[in-house]
């Protein structure tokens, strides 16, 4: 495509051919016939500077959405002789994020690096990614263009949001496996005030009531508290996009549940407690998480994740029903709490309220090399 310089060097050029064999005049068609042919060249190397041009990504396979990561996008010249000036480069990565880079010069047969770290900001599936190559070279005066395709498989699993549930409703870190977290002989709820006795230790003492005793010449009083609770020995991890009718479909909702899914799920592994996950978008088939490989396959599947329409209160009953007495019930949707609630059985579960999270995405930035 001519651009604006090229357009005015062919006006200027075909005008001075025109005026010199109207003048007779050599100089004038000597000078037009020049800018012609330089704009012949132009245009000649201007197709040949992107021929047998291709790009490759280097990028990890399985990342997290709104996690930091390396990227490197490879310019391949796979000419033998002529060297590639002045590539710039568009590429739309995992069909969100647009990327410009810019290769300035690369050698015949070689390549140019372009690092870039950055984020992804929503959760995707895509093996393949569009690019497009663009040069002004020579001088600005032709804009060509060439597209393709680079195969990479990125899978970007949900960003893990971990629900304020878990840390309001029975936490209890007291419990808690995770090395380096748990304070040691922490006290449960307060259930009274007693005599001192032997062995209690001094920071159980409850000074006021013991000032108070103190002054009726009696003893210390110590502070008397439950045991601190455990967490469950399995847990049952229910997701589902059943909702009463009326109640508004919103489709960022549903990327918002996965990401508290996955950190429910990366919550509750990383205090190893067994874990079994059941979807709708799984057609309600058992997932169980109790090592590495099982939680990979499981981020895989949320990663393709698609929400189903179709979820009725009869479909959700029977899958609680089969859920066994000795595990506890975690349910997650991506409809609030009171459209579906009322469908659900008596049986004691954590809800979790998708309504609890607000969360932007950093941009990726890029860097030449």
């Amino acid at each position: 495509m001519l651009t604006a310089r090229g357009a005015i060097l062919l006006g200027a050029s075909l005008a001075l051919s025109a005026l010199g064999f109207i003048r007779t005049d050599g100089i004038l068609i000597t000078l037009g016939g020049s800018g012609v042919l330089l704009l012949t060249g132009a245009w000649f190397f201007s197709r040949l500077n992107l021929k047998k041009l291709s790009l490759t990504l280097r990028a990890p396979t399985r990342v997290y959405a709104d996690k930091e990561f390396d990227l490197r996008i490879l310019l391949h010249n796979e000419r033998g002789i002529i060297d590639a000036f002045g590539i710039k480069i568009e590429l739309r990565l995992s069909g969100q994020l647009d990327i410009h880079a810019f290769a300035p010069w690369t050698a015949a047969d070689s390549i140019s690096e372009v690092r870039l770290r950055g984020s992804i900001p929503g959760r995707s599936c895509l093996a393949k990614h569009s690019y497009t190559v663009e040069t002004l070279m020579p001088l600005g005066l032709f804009l060509r263009k060439a597209s393709g395709t680079v195969t990479q498989e990125i899978l970007v699993f949900p960003r893990p949001l971990t629900p304020r549930e878990l840390f309001t409703r029975g936490a209890l870190h007291d419990a808690s496996l995770l090395p380096g977290t748990t304070p040691g002989n922490a006290p449960g709820e307060l259930r009274g005030i007693r005599p001192w006795q032997p062995g209690d230790p001094a920071k159980h003492i409850h000074w006021p009531a013991s000032a108070r005793s103190l002054s009726r010449c009696r003893g210390l009083r110590i502070r008397e508290n439950d045991p601190p609770g455990f967490y469950p020995r399995h847990c049952t991890v229910l997701f589902h996009s059943f909702g009463t009718s009326g109640k508004l479909i919103r489709a960022d909702r549903f990327e918002w549940a996965l990401s508290l899914v996955c950190g429910t799920l990366r919550y509750l592994r990383e205090h190893g407690i067994p874990t079994t996950f059941v979807a709708d978008f799984n057609d309600w088939q058992p997932l169980t998480v109790v090592s590495r490989t099982t939680f990979g396959k499981l981020l895989v599947s949320l990663a393709r994740a698609e929400r189903r329409q179709d979820t009725e209160a009869h479909d959700l009953a029977p899958v609680i029903e089969r859920v066994p007495d000795d595990h506890s019930l975690i349910v997650l949707s991506d409809m609030p709490p009171d459209a579906w609630e009322n469908a659900l059985s008596q049986r004691p579960a954590l809800l979790i309220d998708i309504r609890q999270h607000r969360y932007g995405s950093k941009k990726i930035q890029t860097a030449n090399q």
